[in-house]
């Protein structure tokens, strides 16, 4: 048992930090402040001491029972300045990347400050303010990021178990989501098992808010600029998605198809190949393909060749169009509005799984009585946080009058 126990209460302050376009130096907080408290933090894996440094070196008696206490072996002191560190700029941009760590990072402020950020529960950043005197550990395989405040300047003992040194496995890498010690810290703390080949947050899928002009359903229907969505967006809405190499060793793709299959239960599969020229009624088959749906179950598709469009309504209710190419595995969850249509190749081929019997049946949202399936509200209460009562038919795109469903997600949406 330690005796110098981690602080639930002291000085520190912590935030939810405001993603605006200041400088990352800034305070970036909401108005009002949404603060976070210690013990709020401590729930993250988070450790806090706050050890008042002084002049005769009496702080580091209980720094030394810490280190005895978490076999803290080794040290060194920083002193980042943007007078004295070269390419200082720089310096600031790489501590600012998000990433994790295989051990833990402990960092007591001697002098000066900055902030540290670290991902809530729900992936959302707060913002930690380190000052002179606190002392702060950041589990292994905790996402965060590191910058200094507008003093520019902070000077800091970091604590080692082993040799010193600073790894940073930043979390744009495809593989850093399946580490080992991201693994074991979103099993500690977030009390959840990961499947061993996680859902992607990067890759070359493309993404963009979908132009509603009167252009044929297979053109990019881009606006000017485009509007890209990102996969980490995709995947706030229920989206999930990987990129698996299909290559002419048909082994080295399914080996991990297989596990997909395994960790979320897909038991069945077939294969569609849809071409213009061999599929009959194909411009019929198109249309119908790319009425507005949800299924009550997901929609998991992995293409092995060629390419198409998957069109789904984000939170406002508007259409954001996926392009699917050649390697993409995509999930749609139960319940979320969609559509699909072959791009201007008029070619794809693609691997359909299932959980239960292979079988495509789609709930169209002109039928009154989709808006009220218990999966469309599964759905929105998981992935849109709200509640929806009273439900009443959905008129056309150009009806908004009445829709009583986008009225009420709209409204939780602007008050969220």
């Amino acid at each position: 048992m330690a005796t110098l126990h981690p602080q639930t209460t002291g000085p520190l302050k912590a935030w939810r930090f405001n993603p605006n376009d200041q400088d990352q130096r800034e305070l970036h907080q909401f108005s009002p402040n949404q603060a976070v408290s210690i013990a709020d933090l401590a729930a993250l894996g988070v450790l806090y001491w706050n050890i008042i440094v002084s002049d005769d070196d009496k702080h580091m008696e209980k720094v030394e029972t810490i280190c005895a206490e978490r076999q803290y072996k080794n040290r060194d002191v920083i002193n980042i300045h943007k007078d004295t560190l070269p390419n200082y700029d720089q310096k600031l941009k790489i501590f600012f990347e998000e990433h994790i760590h295989e051990d833990e990072e402990i960092r007591f402020i001697l002098d000066g400050s900055g902030y540290f950020d670290v991902r809530d529960k729900n992936d959302e950043w707060i913002r930690i303010a380190a000052n002179k005197s606190d002392m702060i550990i950041l589990p292994a395989g905790m996402y965060h990021r590191f910058t200094l405040d507008t003093n520019n300047y902070i000077k800091a003992m970091r604590l080692f178990k082993e040799d010193p040194q600073w790894t940073p496995l930043n979390r744009e890498v495809e593989t850093t989501d399946s580490n080992k010690y991201r693994l074991d810290y979103l099993r500690e703390f977030h009390g959840v098992e990961i499947a061993t080949l996680l859902p992607q947050l990067t890759g070359p899928l493309q993404a963009w808010k979908f132009n509603p002009t009167a252009e044929d359903q297979r053109e990019l229907h881009q606006y000017s600029p485009n509007q890209p969505v990102s996969i980490a967006e995709l995947s706030k809405l229920g989206v999930l998605y990987w990129n698996i190499a299909v290559t002419d060793n048909e082994a080295a793709h399914m080996q991990k198809v297989e596990t997909i299959c395994s960790e979320r239960k897909y038991k069945n599969r077939d294969v569609i190949n849809i071409h213009k020229d061999t599929l009959p009624n194909y411009d019929q088959k198109l249309k119908i393909f790319f009425e507005e749906h949800i299924h009550e179950d997901e929609e998991i598709r992995f293409i092995l060749d060629g390419s198409g469009y998957f069109d789904v309504r984000d939170k406002n209710d508007e259409w954001i169009r996926i392009a699917a190419n050649k390697s993409d595995m995509i999930i749609l969850p139960a319940g979320m509005y969609h559509r699909f249509t072959l791009d201007t190749n008029n070619y794809i081929k693609a691997m359909r799984l299932f959980k239960e019997d292979p079988q495509w049946t789609p709930l169209n949202r002109e039928v009154e009585t989709t808006d009220s399936n218990k999966y469309r509200l599964d759905y929105l209460r998981e992935f849109h946080g709200v509640e929806i009562l009273n439900v009443k038919k959905r008129g056309s795109d150009s009806e908004l009058e009445g829709n009583e469903v986008t009225k009420k997600v709209a409204k939780a949406v602007e008050t969220a």
